[in-house]
Parts: structure tokens; C-alpha cells; sequence
């Protein structure tokens, strides 16, 4: 029995293996082999060539700044709504937490609107060059407040957990309330803070749209290393293409830095963070201070969420792009006009079945992950960690080494006779590996969880009734875990169809996807046909979510209600 068990094991890791080292390991592995033998002659020259300092010196300081956005606007808006009774609590929480299901490019599409110096809706009001959202300033603005959630999720999720009889002490000891909560709980939440700021500066350094519609454009335009890699990719040639992968090789190596800096900053706000032991929480009375603060975080999300999507959309119903403001220059024309444009119809399929595969395959992934975490733990762990890994590299990264990986065609031969061919150059096929393998940890991370949650005396009671093995998990463990199934399959279909920083690399000329057709709308042709496409965005983002919401709602009344 036990031997049959460890040969089930080694089965199980092998299937779950092949496919994380054939498109999201190897290909990496393959990248940085390639960069290190091409680091001679071109290659060497981009590194040490000015446009080539120059744009990891911007990517390091745009990072920065933006990091540093989103720890000063989120580390006090995490107090205000954890700890204190600011007003209207639940419906900023969610405002300021909806960036983080919004693509960076459409944020950045709307502060385009407001704040571009020569047609901007703010210039109007205030004067024409009053701001200027292009260069390093406006990126970095952009991508902290894209990357809020990051801090302020992590912020919150730290002052949830540290116990409030630390504070209570304090309390007795003379301390007022503010006084508590600065001193005692901001300290021991300031590790998982600065955590959240360390994943803002990889999610600002792994950026690409943004960069692109506002540094591209600049005068003097603001190259970063993404912007860079695309540009090379875009020139063709072999030397072009070594530039390209010395570059992504930079991007990968400080992505690798930022993550282990991250992981010991999180280690640490977990180490020093004291769990609760039954002490009553009370939210700390702002007494005259509410109101102003109320107000201050209400135009805080009105700023930074509302008003870039009202930009987005009243630019979608402008006659023409920079149109006065006022009715009568206003129409849905474009909406009629994209939404039934074949070319529209035929990139949203091409999204929607290369989401709804994806999506599949990281369910399926997810739960043979935790299914082998159950069974198998030293197994299931491994392979849940390799799968995480490619979720941090930079999705500039993953493409080129798909690209480099299958730039040509794989062949097997066997017996001399059977050949097998493996042809995904300039397919949707990469297209699709590299969506499920980029976002392989949104099945295992939330399957595995809700897996150790179920009760095993269910599949236990079915197997005493009669039942197989594989009866007793379809019948009594698979429905516990639909909730979580359905969670995992909208973040991943909605992270694919929402995707531009891989597709625009990988996705074959003519066959556009939404991604791509967003990206080529708004940079080159169409501002108006691209909001229209925004608002769609945030439409399948905004019912997606709620569908998701509704999910949970009726499983916990299933719960209530069992």
C-alpha cells in the first residue's frame, strides 16, 4: 500500500511538474542562458550604452516614487479605516481597493484625460500647462496610486491582527488614544507596510503600459526597461534581440531582489505581530477631528478612483478628443461604433475563449495542487512554491522568454517512424501558456486554503456508505470547494482578458485580443474608441466581482443553512 502511495505521488508531482517547467521555469531558464552567452557585443554595449543606464536609472527612481505614493497616502488611510470610526468605512474601503481590479493602463488612460497639458479636462479648469502627467513624475504618480491596495490591504490586514490588549496597556499607562495607536500598533504594523511598498516598486518596475502612453511621448521621453525591451523586440534582428534579453534579464534580477526583500520585510511584520486573545476591539473615537477626516479621505478616493474613471468615460462619449466640454459636443456614437466593429467582436472572442481556457487550466492545476497537499504534503508544498514563482516575474520577462523558448519549432521523433511537433511561435497557443502559467498561483493558493478547510469526515461518512475514493471526493468534497472554484476562475479570467503586457508581445499580428486592441486604440489611432473599451473593462471587472461576491453570499448561506 504504501509503495502504491509513493508511486501515485511521484505520478501526481510529475503532471503537475511538466507543465510549470516546460512554459513558465524553463522558458525563464532558457532567457537567462541566452543573456548570459550574448553578453559580448551588442548586448554588452546596451548595458553599458546611455539609453541603456538610462533606463534602469528611470525605472529605479519612477519605482521609487511610486512606492513611495502609495506608503504616504496608505499607511494613514490603513489607521483611519482599521482603527479609528471615520465615517462611510466600508464604502472607501472599497473604492480604494478597486485599483487593484482595474488594469494600470486604463488609470492611466484617465489621468491622460485630466491632466494632459494641452487637452486636459484639469487644464481647462485650471489653465492650459497648469499640469502635465507626461514624464517621470506623472508616471510614478499614476503607478502609486494603481499600486495602493498594495499597502493599504497589507496595512489593514496587520492592524486586524495585532492584539488590542498591547494597546489597552498602554492606555492604563497614560497614554490617549492616538498616542496608543502611533506608538503601539503603527510600529508593529510598519514591516507589513513596508512590504506592501516593496510589492508596489515590482509592481511599478514590471509596468509597461503606463510607461508607454506616458514616458514614450514625453519630451523628453521617459524610456524604462520595459519600454526599452518592446522597443528592441520591435526593431527585429538578432542583435535587437540580444539587446532585448540582457535588458529582461536586469528587469528579472531585480524583480528576484524586490521579491525576497518583500518576503523578509512580511516575515518580519509577522514575527513582531501578537495574535489576539479575546480583548474587544474598539474603533478609536475621532471626536472633532471625524468630520474633516471624513472629508479628506472622501476627496482622496474621489481624486484618485472616481475622477480618472469619469475621465475615462466622458472621454468615450466626446464628439472628438479634446472636445469642448458641454452637451452639445457629446455622443455614444463611438460606443455604437465599437461595440459592433468586427474587429471589436472578434478580439473580445478571442479574449474571452483564451480567459475562459486559462482560467480553466489554472482551476484544474489548483486543485490537483491541493489535492497533493492533503495527500502528499512535502509534494504539494514544492510544487506550490514553483508555481507561485512565476506570478512575480515581471510579464515582460515571461514573454520574452516564451518568445526566446519556442522561437522554434520542438520536434520528438521515436522509434523513427512517430514525430511529434510542437509548433507555438507566433501562435495564440504561447499566448495561452503564458496566461496560465503567469497566473497559476490564483488556483493553488486559494483551492489549497479552502481544501484544509473542508471536513474530511464527509469524504470519510461516503466512503463508509460504499463509495470510491474518487465518489467520495466528486460527491461530498468537490461541492465544498465550488466557491472556491469560482473565485479562482474570475481572478484568472478576468487578470487574461484584461491582460496587455504579455499580449502585446506575444499576440500574432491580426489577431488582436482586448489587450492589444486597447493598447493600439488609445497609442496610435482612436482615444474615443479606446474609453469605449475601458468602460467595458470596468463593466466585466465591476459584474465580475459582483458575480463573485454573490457566489460567496450563497455559499455561506449553504453553511448557515446546512
Amino acid at each position: 500500500m504504501r509503495l502504491a502511495e509513493k508511486k501515485l505521488e511521484l505520478v501526481l508531482a510529475a503532471t503537475l511538474l511538466a507543465p510549470l517547467l516546460a512554459f513558465a521555469i524553463g522558458p525563464v531558464v532558457v532567457l537567462l542562458v541566452r543573456s548570459v552567452a550574448s553578453l559580448r557585443g551588442e548586448a554588452l554595449l546596451e548595458l553599458l550604452s546611455a539609453d541603456g543606464r538610462r533606463a534602469t536609472y528611470n525605472t529605479l527612481t519612477i519605482s521609487a516614487g511610486a512606492a513611495g505614493v502609495a506608503f504616504l497616502v496608505g499607511a494613514p488611510l490603513a489607521l483611519l479605516l482599521e482603527r479609528t470610526d471615520l465615517a462611510y468605512r466600508g464604502v472607501l474601503r472599497v473604492l480604494f481597493t478597486l485599483p487593484s481590479a482595474i488594469p494600470p493602463f486604463i488609470w492611466g488612460m484617465g489621468w491622460l484625460a485630466l491632466a494632459n497639458p494641452k487637452a486636459g479636462l484639469l487644464n481647462r479648469v485650471l489653465g492650459a500647462g497648469a499640469l502635465d502627467i507626461y514624464g517621470p513624475v506623472g508616471i510614478a504618480f499614476v503607478l502609486g496610486g494603481a499600486g495602493l491596495p498594495l499597502v493599504l490591504l497589507a496595512g489593514t490586514a496587520s492592524l486586524s491582527r495585532v492584539d488590542p490588549a498591547l494597546e489597552e496597556a498602554a492606555r492604563l499607562s497614560g497614554a490617549g488614544p492616538l498616542r496608543a495607536l502611533l506608538t503601539v500598533s503603527l510600529p508593529l504594523a510598519l514591516p507589513a507596510l513596508g512590504s506592501g511598498a516593496v510589492m508596489v516598486f515590482l509592481f511599478s518596475a514590471s509596468a509597461f503600459g503606463v510607461p508607454y502612453i506616458l514616458g514614450v511621448t514625453a519630451s523628453p521621453p521617459t524610456v524604462v526597461l520595459t519600454t526599452r525591451i518592446y522597443g528592441q523586440v520591435l526593431l527585429g534582428g538578432p542583435d535587437a534581440l540580444a539587446r532585448a534579453l540582457s535588458l529582461s534579464a536586469v528587469l528579472l534580477l531585480l524583480a528576484s531582489v524586490l521579491l525576497v526583500a518583500g518576503q523578509l520585510l512580511g516575515r518580519a511584520g509577522r514575527v513582531r505581530l501578537a495574535a489576539g486573545k479575546g480583548v474587544s476591539r474598539r474603533p478609536m473615537p475621532l471626536g472633532r477631528y471625524r468630520s474633516p477626516l471624513s472629508v479628506a479621505a472622501a476627496v482622496a478616493a474621489f481624486v484618485l478612483v472616481l475622477l480618472p474613471l469619469f475621465a475615462v468615460f466622458l472621454t468615450s462619449v466626446q464628439k472628438s478628443y479634446g472636445a469642448p466640454l458641454g452637451l452639445e459636443h457629446l455622443t455614444f456614437a463611438h460606443w455604437a461604433g465599437v461595440l459592433t466593429s468586427p474587429r471589436t467582436l472578434s478580439a473580445a472572442g478571442r479574449s474571452v475563449l483564451l480567459a475562459g481556457a486559462a482560467g480553466t487550466l489554472v482551476c484544474a492545476f489548483g486543485l490537483l495542487v491541493a489535492l497533493s497537499r492533503k495527500h502528499f504534503p512535502l509534494a504539494g508544498r514544492a510544487v506550490d512554491a514553483l508555481a507561485s514563482w512565476p506570478f512575480a516575474v515581471p510579464g515582460t520577462v515571461m514573454a520574452m522568454a516564451l518568445l526566446v523558448a519556442f522561437s522554434r519549432d520542438l520536434r520528438l521523433v521515436l522509434f523513427e517512424r512517430v514525430a511529434f511537433v510542437l509548433a507555438m511561435a507566433n501562435t495564440l497557443w504561447l499566448v495561452l501558456a503564458a496566461y496560465a502559467a503567469k497566473y497559476l498561483v490564483l488556483g493553488g493558493s486559494n483551492l489549497s486554503e479552502s481544501m484544509a478547510q473542508v471536513d474530511p469526515s464527509l469524504a470519510e461518512a461516503a466512503r463508509v456508505s460504499g463509495a470510491s475514493r474518487a465518489r467520495a471526493f466528486l460527491d461530498a468534497t468537490l461541492p465544498s470547494l465550488r466557491p472556491a472554484l469560482a473565485s479562482a476562475f474570475v481572478l484568472a479570467f478576468l487578470a487574461c482578458a484584461t491582460e496587455l503586457t504579455m499580449s502585446v508581445l506575444l499576440v500574432p499580428t491580426g489577431k488582436a485580443v482586448l489587450g492589444t486592441l486597447l493598447f493600439e486604440l488609445q497609442s496610435y489611432a482612436d482615444p474615443n474608441a479606446a474609453s469605449v473599451l475601458a468602460c467595458g473593462f470596468v463593466l466585466l471587472v465591476v459584474l465580475a466581482l459582483g458575480a463573485m461576491e454573490a457566489v460567496r453570499r450563497s455559499a455561506r448561506r449553504r453553511a448557515v443553512g446546512g
